[in-house]
């Protein structure tokens, strides 16, 4: 699952333009071959556009929310993706604040 968790709003937002190429269009994708050029693209998309491949959360209850839709879909075996290039910052704050209370309500 691709979730951007951070205290700071802005922060969560643009962690994802570090995948910015996973919001493009496959119309947009057609027939770029060269790595530089889709990071180009990429990093002209807007930070919103970006951010709407990702479950973006500074409220571990919303995060907690936003994944049991899955849950309830019958996934159980989760793993996470966060987009920035800091993921000890991500595995401290996902580890002390969502999984807890994913394993409250989930078990």
């Amino acid at each position: 699952m691709k979730v951007s968790f951070d205290t700071d709003h802005d922060r969560a937002m643009q962690d994802t333009k570090f995948w910015g190429a996973l919001a493009l269009s496959p119309e947009e994708k057609m027939n770029v071959e060269d790595p530089l050029e889709m990071e180009k693209l990429a990093d002209s998309l807007p930070v919103e556009r970006a951010a709407s491949r990702w479950i973006v959360s500074t409220d571990p209850e919303e995060m907690v929310e936003k994944i049991g839709s899955y849950i309830a879909l019958g996934f159980n075996h989760l793993v996470f993706h966060a987009p920035g290039p800091d993921q000890r910052r991500f595995l401290d704050l996902f580890s002390a604040e969502v999984a807890p209370r994913l394993r409250a309500k989930f078990g």
